[in-house]
């Protein structure tokens, strides 16, 4: 079925019109941007995209085990990471005003302020943490409001660069949680990869062979599936059910003395900005993808509509910071899951978020998550990936490539990988730089975009 969008119009400076660009919605699609599912419809599919958003919760558990913190401490940070991650959520899917790209592109514990968090708790705790964390917001926040002056630096290669490296960073997490390593040396735990694989290829099979609607619930069977073969391999054990049956059904968040206490640190200013300025090119792939997968007759990046969305980003990192939370940053796998299920209309962001938001005040929920499998996470991870490599990949084969693009791509790739498979590679530079190259999707995205200004010069622009 076709579904019209907005109608955009270029007009000459005498009004005549130029191009007309027609948003499409893609036949695959069940549920397009615009399309508003059943109620029942929407709650199912937004509480499948919190079993993938509550994937990296553990985050703040491990920072606040850093600095060897209490239980109530622990839970406090947790808590609040999932009020401020869920109302970047329904922020980013905002369709109008400053604030918002209107899609589906959840928010999350982001991993790429882990190092930094840690950092900051480290030299002052976790009020340090949370003043710079808001710096980290104010920050994207600028960035936002600029981003679509800066188009030349985003040419459609480096956009489809960027949505591939995502996809790759999402890698080393997911197969390892898929095989049951944890550390390097480990052996392959069999039991996790049966439990993996079964749940893999349950979802795969309800993606490709189902009839109807069932596609629309192919990750949340999954979930069941793989609940429930946890549970009888051993992998959940009779303490973790407990945990959840003993967990009371709401409670406000715990409280704790450093709460909505802030500090700053000037040495930590630059390594905080740059580690915002890798997030939001994180998320410029993400909101990218978004375009893409909501609009046959997508050519190139509508930047002011990313700079909306990266306002919202903005919004949600400030929150978390003010709140004490850790910093959140949009979820890529979730961007694959609503490809993966042809579903994404924004009206499952409004549950999703609303979801995220209660279970941060319902700690009963909150331990459903807390205690998923690692099996489990591998699976979704797995499976949300494929969507997010075969987006990147469509986006470069658009553009027209030549020498110079070639070298640009190529060089930004390979040095980029070089990151993930020789991790030591790069473990002597400056501190200050350390963020940019402990992650394969920074390294890409910023050699990209300085090679393309060296390579380009001398070109003339029309």
């Amino acid at each position: 079925m076709l579904s019209l969008g907005p109608v955009f119009s270029l007009s000459s400076p005498s009004g005549n019109k130029r191009e007309t660009m027609i948003k499409l919605k893609p036949k695959h699609l069940i549920y397009g941007v615009d399309d508003k599912p059943s109620f029942a419809v929407s709650a199912l599919l937004g509480l499948q995209h919190v079993f993938t958003m509550s994937s990296t919760l553990v985050l703040p558990v491990v920072v606040a085990r850093e600095i060897g913190v209490g239980f109530d401490v622990v839970q406090s940070l947790v808590c609040f990471s999932m009020i401020a991650a869920g109302i970047g959520t329904i922020i980013q899917s905002i369709k109008k005003g400053p604030i918002g790209s209107g899609y589906l592109c959840p928010n999350l514990c982001g991993p790429s302020y882990l190092s930094v968090s840690v950092q900051a708790a480290w030299l002052g705790g976790l009020p340090l943490m949370h003043g710079m964390t808001m710096i980290s917001g104010f920050f994207e926040s600028l960035f936002s409001r600029v981003v679509h002056r800066l188009k030349r630096f985003f040419p459609i290669e480096i956009t489809g660069l960027v949505v591939l490296m995502v996809a790759i960073s999402l890698i080393p997490l997911g197969a390892s949680k898929f095989v049951g390593i944890e550390y390097a040396g480990d052996a392959i735990n069999l039991n996790v990869l049966m439990v993996a694989t079964i749940t893999l290829f349950s979802m795969i099979g309800l993606n490709i062979w189902s009839k109807g609607k069932l596609k629309l619930y192919c990750v949340l069977i999954g979930l069941g599936i793989g609940y429930i073969l946890s549970y009888f391999s051993g992998i959940l054990s009779a303490s973790d059910f407990s945990a959840i049956i003993e967990a009371p059904w709401f409670a406000l968040p715990g409280k704790h003395v450093e709460q909505f206490k802030f500090a700053f640190a000037p040495s930590l200013i630059l390594p905080f900005i740059v580690v915002s300025l890798c997030s939001s090119l994180k998320s410029f792939g993400n909101l990218s993808t978004c375009q893409k997968i909501n609009d046959d007759n997508w050519k190139e990046v509508d930047m002011k509509n990313v700079g909306r969305g990266l306002f919202a980003d903005a919004i949600s990192v400030t929150v978390s910071g003010f709140l004490g939370g850790m910093a959140t940053d949009t979820s890529a796998s979730n961007v694959g899951l609503s490809a993966a299920t042809s579903a994404t209309s924004r009206r499952i962001a409004y549950f999703a978020g609303g979801f995220f938001i209660c279970l941060g005040f319902m700690p009963k929920l909150a331990a459903v998550f807390s205690v998923m499998p690692e099996p489990i996470m591998g699976s979704i991870l797995i499976f949300v990936t494929c969507f997010m490599v075969i987006s990147g990949i469509q986006i470069l084969v658009t553009s027209k490539m030549n020498v110079r693009k070639t070298f640009i791509i190529g060089i930004s790739f390979v040095f980029g990988l070089s990151a993930a498979i020789l991790p030591d590679l790069y473990s002597r530079i400056p501190a200050w730089l350390s963020p940019i190259f402990s992650s394969p999707l920074t390294l890409t995205t910023v050699l990209a975009i300085v090679l393309n200004q060296v390579f380009n010069i001398g070109i003339k622009k029309e």
